[in-house]
């Protein structure tokens, strides 16, 4: 991958020619701290697969050009992998004709984007953002408009506080509004006072979910839940747990909201996660990553007429949201999912995979706790007495880029259209990273 922007010289030399070491340095000094990637390695563009990144890897014999797996899909945002020819043919003839215009315009993509949401998603209305975030805060916002309109045991509007009920270990995203849906500490540091109204509560705990009804009666407006909580190291509920909140919100007249923006696109090998348990349409979903085949950041909240209605203009807008390339994008995601037949290719080696990487975890009972997964999103958590981030590093020294989360969970996540040899390369690295754990 060479542009006319790598021979551009910054800090006296072509970028081109900068050192791993010079790149972690210019981010140790100047980038804010928010991420720690894994120093040692700089990735230099797509590999000979979709499935694989190139990258240039330091070594005992110096700096090391190489391939490895891409086990994590940038948290399941690049489902076709990379170079993907179709999406970038279409996308550089798209990037020729223009760059964007505002909503205050229309071009002619967004209608027919918006149609073709209506038939892949089954939802109503949509409201196009870019970030996942910026769609979960809009969330926020159509919450809290139908509650003060419709919400309430007579359905006449909630006079005080509307009550969000969320679920612990959630992640739904870096927005103010999206920090006081989750209780992760590290998160809410020093951003008290948070927006008030949100209840966190056990995921996969239908109980907790009761008491908190009966707690805040009449005055719970949604439950918004994601419905595999991938973040959290890929944790699955029971059959029943959806089906059985989702009833709690209709017998309570509140929204069911589900956050499907790592879980959606086919990851699962359904549409949506939401498919997987016999659920009645959700009244809001939220969702995003994969919509934009990770090419560029496309997002949307989803939902039933009633609730989306309640926008009006100036209340709420977006620069990029369904801005002509994004929508353009997107439409040719969907066309690209239901062409390849991506469902049956999900279920099919979502299964494989996760066979073969319960094979390995038998291996070493006092190392791995549990392998969990749906389609091609699979966790294998291991015991907490072992170090995950090492078991991260071990797994780039055996050729696959895979990241923990919660510090004991390896979320594996490879671009859904990843082969047999790729799936191999996965299970091949856990095995031989276990063992030097």
């Amino acid at each position: 991958m060479n542009t006319i922007i790598d021979a551009y010289e910054v800090n006296g030399k072509p970028i081109k020619d900068w050192t791993i070491k010079e790149h972690n340095e210019a981010l140790d000094k100047l980038g804010a701290r928010i991420y720690k990637p894994f120093h040692g390695v700089l990735v230099l563009g797509g590999g000979t697969k979709p499935y694989m990144i190139k990258v240039r890897k330091e070594t005992k014999d110096g700096e090391k050009e190489m391939e490895l797996v891409d086990a994590l899909a940038c948290y399941s945002a690049v489902p076709f992998g990379h170079r993907d020819p179709v999406i970038t043919e279409n996308v550089n003839k798209f990037i020729a004709q223009m760059a964007t215009i505002p909503r205050s315009i229309s071009h002619s993509y967004l209608g027919p984007w918006q149609v073709k949401l209506q038939e892949f998603t089954q939802m109503d209305m949509f409201l196009p953002k870019s970030s996942g975030t910026e769609a979960n805060e809009a969330a926020i916002k159509a919450i809290r408009k139908w509650a003060k309109n419709y919400g309430g045991r007579d359905g006449k509007g909630i006079k005080g506080t509307p009550y969000i009920i969320t679920a612990k270990n959630a992640f739904h995203g870096r927005g103010l509004g999206s920090t006081a849906m989750m209780d992760d500490p590290t998160t809410r540091k020093d951003l008290e006072p948070l927006m008030p109204g949100f209840e966190q509560v056990p995921f996969n705990d239908v109980e907790a979910m009761e008491a908190k009804f009966k707690e805040y009666d009449g005055e719970i407006a949604a439950v918004f839940i994601e419905p595999i909580q991938a973040e959290a190291g890929i944790l699955i509920p029971d059959d029943n747990y959806l089906r059985d909140v989702q009833k709690l919100c209709k017998e309570n007249n509140a929204l069911f909201v589900l956050d499907e923006i790592q879980t959606g696109y086919c990851r699962t090998g359904y549409n949506f996660a939401w498919q997987l348990y016999d659920l009645e349409k959700p009244d809001l979903v939220t969702l995003g990553k994969a919509m934009g085949s990770g090419g560029l950041p496309v997002s949307c909240l989803c939902g039933k007429k009633e609730i989306m209605e309640l926008f009006e203009p100036h209340g709420e807008g977006s620069t990029f949201g369904g801005f002509p390339l994004a929508s353009f994008v997107g439409l040719l995601t969907i066309h690209e999912l239901e062409k390849r037949d991506i469902i049956k290719m999900v279920r099919e080696n979502g299964k494989y995979l996760k066979e073969k990487l319960e094979e390995v975890a038998k291996n070493y009972p006092e190392k791995v706790k549990e392998v969990r997964g749906i389609g091609m999103l699979i966790g294998v958590e291991i015991k907490p007495q072992y170090d995950g981030h090492k078991l991260s590093l071990n797994m780039i020294e055996h050729g696959v880029y895979a990241k923990e989360t919660h510090d004991t969970n390896l979320r594996i996540a490879p671009p859904i259209v990843i082969e047999r040899e790729g799936m191999d390369k996965i299970v091949s690295a856990l095995d031989a990273s276990l063992a030097d754990l």
